[in-house]
């Protein structure tokens, strides 16, 4: 009995001690099964299609740039050469704005806005949203793309600002040999309005004539007007020439409509009469300067970051960039 109740002592006394542990094993062992679940369903990390100085280009910035551009979002639809150049576009742009960081070169929210509102000028909701299903984009990655173009343009024009010069000799040499493009032919400024049906021109043109805004007036009766309802230049030859014709006999303050065309009906309003001329060198010279400018800073952007390119460490995704898709690991 004595023998037995030491051991009984011995086994209760180890138990006691071995209790603990017991627990500890059982909670690291839940805890390992909550890890290795976890593993399970965690999503894989994005998969990445290359590298700028250490900075990841994902899958998700390939296919939010090729919906942008309008190519859709299946990497192993384009071709290779097609795929390099889209790689090619998320490096160079990541370079840049790698320095817009780096100088605290920000996009206003006012900045984006006004963009949007000047590339969806003349489009209805409707007509915006159906351009993005088109593409295959969805509209925050859409406003996230854009973003990041303007804020790329931005950057450029902040660090190369002061180095562009366009000479007076530059600007006769462009007039000499452009001479041509400064000729200017007859132009009439005109609102117009494409309604769907005779009666819709008949009240839009009596509104009119009562000295209403066309704009407002057509906006009230549902019709949608090119350029916002802004007076446009227009000049022979970008138009059905029946209709050209018609426009073109208008005196300024005059209506007319409905006037048929391949495009449906139109009500007219001629502004101005301008006729054909031809500007001379004075009179082209800010036009000019404003080309000459624009395409010095182009190429000095270029230029600035083939230098950015020459010198960062930029890496492809190999696999990716030959065939669109990505190999298994470690292959």
């Amino acid at each position: 009995m004595v023998t037995n109740y030491f051991v009984m002592l011995q086994e209760s006394s180890m138990m006691h001690r071995l209790r603990p542990l017991a627990h500890a094993l059982a909670w690291g062992l839940v805890l390992l099964a909550m890890a290795w679940v976890a593993a399970c369903s965690k999503p894989s990390a994005p998969s990445e299609v290359a590298n700028v100085d250490g900075q990841a280009i994902l899958l998700d910035d390939f296919l939010a740039q090729t919906a942008f551009m309008g190519l859709g979002k299946d990497p192993q639809a384009l071709s290779p050469d097609l795929r390099q150049a889209v790689l090619e576009t998320l490096a160079r742009r990541r370079l840049v704005l790698m320095q817009a960081q780096a100088k605290g070169i920000r996009l206003e929210r006012e900045e984006l806005d006004r963009e949007e509102a000047s590339l969806r000028r003349g489009l209805s909701e409707e007509a915006f949203e159906l351009t993005l299903i088109a593409q295959g984009i969805d509209y925050d990655e859409w406003r996230q793309v854009l973003s990041q173009e303007i804020l790329t343009q931005k950057t450029l024009d902040l660090l190369l600002a002061g180095q562009v010069q366009v000479t007076p000799d530059e600007i006769r040499t462009y007039y000499q040999e452009h001479a041509q493009e400064f000729s200017r032919p007859e132009q009439v400024l005109a609102q117009h309005a494409l309604v769907p049906d005779k009666e819709t021109a008949r009240k839009l043109l009596q509104r009119l004539t009562q000295g209403e805004d066309m704009a407002a007036a057509a906006a009230e009766l549902g019709v949608t007007l090119p350029e916002e309802g802004e007076p446009t230049w227009l000049s022979r030859g970008h138009m059905p020439e029946t209709l050209e014709e018609k426009v073109f006999a208008l005196e300024p303050g005059k209506l007319a409509g409905p006037l048929s065309s391949p495009y449906g009906l139109h009500v007219v309003r001629v502004l101005a009469r301008r006729p054909a001329s031809k500007l001379d060198l004075a009179q082209a010279a800010d036009e000019i300067q404003r080309r000459l400018a624009a395409e010095k800073k182009e190429q000095m952007a270029a230029l600035f970051i083939d230098q950015m390119r020459a010198k960062a460490k930029v890496t492809f995704n190999a696999e990716f960039a030959a065939s669109g898709k990505f190999g298994t690991p470690g292959s």
